[in-house]
């Protein structure tokens, strides 16, 4: 059970997708190789969204029988300035389609994939479509994508998240600096984190990144520098780092081939029980580690 706290992430899946990706979309084969692969190796999770282009259908054509990945799929974002009753009927009727594409009855669960959606106003029929969507037997859990923990004073305020995803990786440690972590799990919510490689840019040698990337371009030196003094893998070393945080339950990454797939498994057992004493020398400005903040150019 190598994988037993990975999940694979879908978003290339359906569209190219990640700023390392040079390969672009993969074909529908090469999917069904994945996930083949990722169930034999014991991935728990597939994380999925209605707005991962078409994700969701190729995952449905491609899921193995008898699979026991717990599916995590997110509602798309509300274009409204305001929600009303009608998006109710929207919300449960994108998460039908999503569960019809996706060939399954039911999901482990249902996100919030953007979390402002929260602070519109009328946000109360958001929480009402998710708890009518437990209620129907469509979903086990319900929670949030955020992107910091600065979302999470909104989130608590409003819904009562079984589940929450948010980024982390050796740059990115708000998640952990803050203190959240460690308050989600003494709430005994589950979290996944996601951007573990922050989109392959901690897998993109220094001299390679694109020149926006520049002001840390001596910060991911630094890393892969530490990674060669310890005789470990930049990927076996981003994944040790996440890892090694115990009150992490699932760690999704994405892959866009099965040959990414087979080294995210070596790199598991490389860096197993290594501990990252890696710390950034100075905390990165949030336009580095969003990628909502990159300019479109280095997508």
């Amino acid at each position: 059970m190598t994988l037993a706290r990975i999940g694979v992430g879908t978003a290339q899946f359906g569209q190219a997708y990640g700023i390392s990706n040079r390969h672009g979309q993969p074909s529908e084969a090469e999917v069904a190789t994945i996930l083949a692969r990722a169930a034999a190796a014991g991935a728990r999770y597939l994380d999925t969204a209605f707005d991962y282009g078409t994700a969701e259908t190729i995952l449905g054509r491609h899921l193995p029988a008898g699979h026991k990945f717990r599916i995590v799929t997110k509602l798309p974002k509300v274009q409204a300035d305001a929600i009303d009753a009608s998006h109710v009927t929207a919300m449960l009727d994108n998460l039908a389609s999503s569960l019809d594409r996706l060939r399954q009855r039911r999901v482990y669960a249902v996100l919030v994939h953007n979390v402002a959606d929260l602070a519109k106003p009328g946000w109360q029929h958001l929480a009402t479509a998710l708890q009518e969507a437990k209620t129907r037997g469509w979903v086990e859990k319900v929670g949030v994508s955020i992107y910091g923990p600065q979302d999470l004073a909104l989130v608590e305020g409003r819904l009562q998240p079984e589940l929450i995803q948010a980024p982390l990786n050796v740059l990115d440690r708000r998640l952990v600096t803050s203190g959240a972590l460690d308050r989600l799990k003494q709430r005994g919510i589950e979290v996944h984190v996601r951007s573990a490689f922050l989109q392959g840019l901690l897998l993109m040698a220094p001299a390679e990144l694109p020149d926006f990337f520049a002001p840390i371009r001596p910060q991911i030196a630094s890393w892969w520098q530490w990674c060669k003094n310890v005789r470990l893998s930049v990927l076996a070393g981003c994944l040790a780092y996440v890892l090694g945080h115990r009150a992490v339950d699932a760690v999704i990454v994405g892959v866009n081939g099965d040959v990414e797939l087979r080294d995210i498994e070596a790199a598991v057992v490389a860096g197993a029980g290594v501990a990252v004493d890696f710390a950034p020398t100075m905390p990165l400005e949030e336009a580095f580690i969003d990628p909502r903040l990159w300019p479109a150019t280095v997508h």
